[in-house]
C-alpha cells in the first residue's frame, strides 16, 4: 500500500507538502517524476519487490508511461505470465499494472484481481488514465477546474496542495447525517470529488468522463443445481483468494475476532501454508463485548501465534484526540480498526487479512431477512397511504417510517435499514434537505437488481453504500495510519459473482451464514458457529456516558457554536442521550463527534 498524489497543470506545484501528508501510508521511499504540464507523487509501503526497482513514481520500459499507483495486484504473476510483449525490469506488481495499459488499454482493470487506486500518465499524448479497485477498497479522490486536475489518496493530502480552499459542502452535510457516508462522486467538501468503485477516468485537454468497468448485477451463467457442489466451488473460490492474498515479500497477520467470518479467513490460512499465522484479536473489560475467548478457541485450533489487546477506557480517553485527528474522511466509526491496527504493525506485521465481506455475501445482518420478508408481503403496500399513516402512529423510529413508504422495494427498504439520523431529525438539524443520492443510486439500477435473487439484491445494496464508503474507508484510513495494508479475500470478485447468483433457497440463513458455513464443512470449530453474533464494536454507549463524556460534551458544544446546525437540537440531542432516551443511539452521538474533529482538523 501507498500514498499517491498527482498534478496536471501548466505550473504544477505544492506536491511536497502533499507527500508530506502521505508520509504514513508509505513510509518505505518517496518519489516525484515531473514532466511538461504534470507531476506525480508517491511513497511507498513496500510489500511486493522490496528492491529500489519497486519504488515510484514508475516509468515503461521505453519511458512513454509514468504510474503512481497505490494497492496490490494479487493476480500480478499470472497476468505477468501472459504479457509477453513488454519487457519487465523489475518484480513488481507495478509495473505489471503498466505492462497491462499498454497492451489493454482502458480495459486493463478487467484483468487486475486486487485493491487498487493508480494513475497513468501518457507523455506522448498528453492523457491521464485512473481507475479504482471494484469495492473502493483504496481511496481516489479529486479536484477539477479549467486550469488544473489535482488527485490524492486523501483529501488532506489534496487539500496540502493548495489547488483547492476547503469549504463545507452543505447539501452533502444532511447525506452524511443520514448515512455516515456521503455517496460518489460527491465528498463533504465543496469541489472535491471521490473517484467511484469499479470505474476509470480519463482526462484529455481538460476534458474528463468516468467509465465503468464492472458490473456486478450482470447475469452470470453458474448451475446451481446441486446445493453440495454449490458449497464445494464457494469453499474453492474463497480458498483461492486467500491463497492469492497470503502473497507477501514482508510479515503478514490476520484480523481474528472469533466470529465466523475473521475465523473462516484464519483457518483457510492455515490450509495454505507450512508455518505459523500470526492472529490478533481485541479484548475489553466489559465482558459482554469481549469475544477474545472465542478468539482463542480458533487461535487454538489452528496453532496460530495469537496475541490479544486489551483497551481500557481509561488509556482509549486519552488518545481519542490523536486517533480522530487521523481521520481523513469521518465516520461513526473507525478507532477500533486503529487500534488493532496498531498492535499488529507493532507486533512486526505490515500485511494483515481481514474477515470484512462475510455479512454482505451471506447475509449475515439482521436487514436481509427483513427484506426477504417484506417482498414476500409486499401485498401490504397495497393499502391505502392514510390508512398505512395512521397504522404506523402506533410505532416509533423506523417501524414508522417503514409503513410510510411508497412501497417496498430496495430504494425504499435499503436507505432507511442504514439511516443514522431519520429525514425528520435530519430536518431538525440542517435547513438543507439534501438530495438522497443512495435512492437515486438503487433506482437508476433497479431494472438490473430485478434480475438477482432478493437477498443478492440487498448484497449489492450495502456494498455500494455501508461498506465502501463506511467500512472499507475506515479500514483503509486506519490501517494505513499505522502503515499496515489490510486485505478483504471476501471482497475476490470471482468470488462475488458467484455468491450474488446463488439462488435464495440455497443461501437463505437458516442459522446464521449457514451457506458458508456448510460451505467450509467442519472446519470451524461448533462453538464459533453456533454462538450469538456479536460484531465488532466498543462498549460506546457505556463509554460515551462515562469516560468519554467531557470529550463528547466539548466537541458538540463547539460544533453547537459553528452555526452549520441547530444548537438547540445539537444540545437537546446529548441531554436525551444521557438521560437514556432510546431514540437518540450512541451512534447518532459519536457520528456528531467525529465530524467536529474533522472539521478541527482540516480547519473548516
Amino acid at each position: 500500500m501507498c500514498g499517491i498524489v498527482g498534478i496536471i497543470s501548466n505550473e504544477p506545484r505544492g506536491i511536497g507538502n502533499a507527500l508530506d501528508f502521505l508520509h504514513h501510508r508509505g513510509p518505505d521511499a518517496s518519489g516525484i517524476f515531473e514532466d511538461q504540464g504534470m507531476i506525480f507523487g508517491h511513497t511507498r509501503l513496500a510489500v511486493i519487490d522490496l528492491s529500489e526497482g519497486g519504488n515510484q513514481p514508475q516509468l515503461d520500459s521505453i519511458g512513454r508511461y509514468v504510474i503512481t499507483f497505490n494497492g496490490e495486484i494479487f493476480n500480478f504473476k499470472e497476468l505477468k505470465s501472459k504479457l509477453t510483449n513488454y519487457d519487465f525490469r523489475t518484480s513488481s506488481d507495478t509495473e505489471v499494472i503498466l505492462a497491462a495499459y499498454i497492451q489493454w488499454g482502458k480495459n486493463c482493470p478487467k484483468f487486475l484481481k486486487g485493491q487498487f487506486a493508480f494513475a497513468i500518465w501518457d507523455r506522448h499524448e498528453n492523457e491521464l488514465f485512473i481507475a479504482r479497485d471494484r469495492l473502493g477498497e483504496k481511496p481516489l479522490y479529486y479536484f477539477h477546474d479549467d486550469q488544473k486536475f489535482v488527485f490524492a489518496s486523501e483529501i488532506r493530502a489534496l487539500l496540502a496542495t493548495k489547488c483547492v480552499t476547503p469549504s463545507l459542502n452543505k447539501i452533502a452535510l444532511a447525506e452524511f447525517l443520514k448515512f455516515q457516508c456521503v455517496h460518489p462522486t460527491n465528498t463533504l467538501l465543496n469541489g472535491i470529488f471521490q473517484l467511484p468503485p469499479a470505474t476509470f477516468a480519463i482526462l484529455r485537454d481538460h476534458k474528463f468522463r468516468i467509465e465503468s468497468y464492472w458490473d456486478p448485477t450482470e447475469k452470470k451463467l453458474f448451475d446451481f443445481g446441486d446445493s453440495v457442489a454449490v458449497k464445494t466451488q464457494i469453499k474453492q473460490r474463497l480458498s483461492t483468494a486467500v491463497g492469492l492474498q497470503m502473497e507477501s515479500d514482508v510479515p503478514l497477520g490476520a484480523f481474528l475476532s472469533g466470529g465466523i467470518d475473521s475465523s473462516a479467513i484464519v483457518a483457510l490460512m492455515a490450509e495454505h501454508t507450512e508455518g505459523v499465522v500470526n492472529t490478533f484479536s481485541i479484548g475489553f473489560q466489559e465482558q459482554q463485548y469481549d469475544e477474545t475467548s472465542y478468539a482463542a478457541i480458533v487461535a487454538k485450533k489452528f496453532k496460530t501465534n495469537h496475541q490479544r489487546i486489551e483497551i481500557e477506557v481509561s488509556s482509549f480517553r486519552e488518545r481519542i484526540p490523536d486517533i480522530l485527528g487521523k481521520v481523513d474522511n469521518p465516520s461513526g466509526d473507525g478507532p477500533n480498526t486503529f487500534l488493532v491496527s496498531e498492535a499488529v504493525k507493532k507486533a512486526g506485521m505490515t500485511v494483515a487479512l481481514s474477515g470484512l465481506g462475510g455479512d454482505e455475501l451471506f447475509a449475515g445482518y439482521e436487514g436481509f431477512k427483513r427484506f426477504f420478508k417484506l417482498q414476500a408481503n409486499a401485498k401490504l403496500w397495497s393499502a391505502s397511504y392514510p390508512l398505512r399513516r395512521l397504522a404506523s402512529s402506533l410505532f416509533d423510529g423506523k417501524k414508522r417510517d417503514l409503513l410510510c413508504l411508497k412501497n417496498c422495494n430496495l430504494d425504499q427498504v435499503y436507505p432507511l435499514d442504514r439511516k443514522v439520523f431519520l429525514d425528520r431529525q435530519v430536518a431538525s438539524l440542517v435547513d438543507t434537505k439534501g438530495v438522497d443520492q443512495l435512492q437515486l443510486l438503487l433506482l437508476s439500477r433497479a431494472s438490473k437488481l430485478q434480475g438477482l435473487p432478493t437477498l443478492s439484491q440487498y448484497t449489492l445494496a450495502e456494498l455500494w453504500s455501508y461498506t465502501s464508503q463506511v467500512l472499507l474507508k475506515d479500514t483503509d484510513q486506519m490501517s494505513m495510519a499505522n502503515s499496515l495494508e489490510v486485505r478483504v479475500p471476501f471482497f475476490d470478485h470471482d468470488l462475488i459473482d458467484y455468491v450474488l447468483n446463488v439462488p435464495d433457497q440455497i443461501k437463505y440463513p437458516k442459522y446464521a451464514k449457514s451457506l458458508l458455513v456448510e460451505s467450509l464443512g467442519d472446519l470451524l470449530p461448533k462453538e464459533i458457529v453456533h454462538r450469538p453474533k456479536m460484531g465488532f464494536s466498543f462498549p460506546w454507549a457505556q463509554w460515551l456516558r462515562s469516560d468519554l463524556k467531557p470529550f463528547c460534551k466539548e466537541q458538540l458544544d463547539a460544533l453547537a457554536k459553528r452555526g452549520i446546525l441547530n444548537e438547540a437540537v445539537v444540545q437537546d440531542y446529548w441531554k436525551q442521550f444521557l438521560a437514556g432516551d432510546p431514540t437518540i443511539s450512541w451512534s447518532k452521538i459519536w457520528l456528531l463527534v467525529t465530524l467536529e474533529q474533522w472539521m478541527k482538523n482540516i480547519r473548516l
